[in-house]
């Protein structure tokens, strides 16, 4: 896929239940990602063990799973179409009879068994925009052994603020670019119920010479009973330049297993440091505005659900805050998804 950095793509973790064979093509052929689950997976499944795959999608993390000596893996997933691509894999590798399909979400599922790993691949670019943390407090709990583990098992969020003329201009425009036309904007803006196209985040590449600060630490998620679905995180920065702040960039670091990471913060297209398919989330602000070096930024960061949720999927964001410049406030912005 050719893409430059600053473009605005289509956020395709709104649109999971939308998401046909050109995603999980572009998820295949993702380097980093494709590189760091499958040492993970063969670090941690030994022989003998037994996993459960939630969102195997095409089947790539069962077929790892199996190369490391799994007995058993079962797949979950709820897209009818690409669950056949997962059985056609596996058929392809002779470990069928050691795969057991489920053709739902997993908090529908009954498994005859518990596991000793859950390997899982339903994170965001932003970490938990897939829903990520209700889908594996469930599978802890009625899934996995008293000592089993997950596949990652460990994920960080980092929003930092930034400054990208040219992504703000392609919102201004509506100017979204997707894998295909069927990822349509003002489509997925009628969905979601979203009038402002501000009041959404979007895929692009963010190179850290837009950054105005530090990243910082917004949400960590250890997969031990205690992550939030829901939160409100209070994040300050100190500016260090004099530009037009248009919004932060969020990215995830995530502890796959002891001795791997996937750190999708890279931006250098050229010798594929970047996520293909994650890229980078950015969350803009309607209204940009200068500023200075050493102002005081504070960021207002919150997940929420809204309060009639049809879908498993459907999430909110908000990112709202203030600049202060010698201690007074000089502008505010608030920007939210529901």
């Amino acid at each position: 896929m050719q893409y430059e950095q600053e473009e605005v793509w289509f956020p395709l973790s709104e649109d999971i239940l939308s998401w046909d064979f050109d995603f999980h093509e572009l998820m295949l052929n993702d380097h980093i990602r494709m590189i760091a689950y499958e040492k993970a997976i063969k670090e941690v499944v030994k022989p003998g063990m037994i996993i459960a795959d939630i969102g195997t999608g095409t089947g790539i993390l069962a077929k790892w799973a199996f190369e490391a000596g799994a007995a058993k893996v079962y797949g979950i997933d709820q897209n009818s179409e690409i669950v056949k691509k997962a059985v056609e894999r596996i058929k392809e590798t002779g470990y069928i009879d050691k795969f057991k399909i489920f053709n739902a979400l997993s908090c529908d599922v009954n498994l005859p068994e518990r596991v000793d790993i859950i390997i899982s691949e339903i994170l965001g670019n932003l970490g938990d925009n897939e829903d990520m943390t209700p889908i594996l407090e469930d599978a802890k709990i009625r899934f996995l052994k008293q000592n089993g583990v997950f596949i990652p098992k460990q994920v960080k969020t980092y929003l930092v603020p930034i400054s990208s003329v040219k992504a703000h201009e392609q919102i201004s425009n509506k100017n979204c670019k997707g894998i295909s036309k069927k990822y349509n904007l003002g489509d997925l803006l009628q969905k979601l119920e979203i009038r402002n196209q501000f009041n959404l985040y979007y895929d692009i590449v963010s190179p850290e010479s837009i950054y105005l600060s530090s990243p910082q630490l917004a949400q960590k998620f250890n997969f031990d009973g205690d992550d939030k679905a829901e939160y409100k995180e209070t994040l300050r920065y100190k500016i260090n330049q004099s530009a037009l702040l248009t919004g932060f960039k969020g990215y995830f670091v995530a502890q796959l297993s002891d001795n791997i990471v996937l750190d999708i913060s890279g931006n250098d297209i050229e010798n594929r440091t970047t996520s293909d398919c994650w890229k980078h989330c950015y969350l803009p602000i309607e209204n940009p505005f200068k500023v200075q070096e050493n102002d005081e930024l504070e960021l207002i960061y919150s997940r929420y659900y809204p309060p009639k949720r049809n879908t498993i999927f459907r999430q909110c964001y908000s990112w709202q805050g203030k600049i202060k410049r010698g201690g007074k406030i000089i502008v505010e912005f608030s920007q939210k998804m529901c």
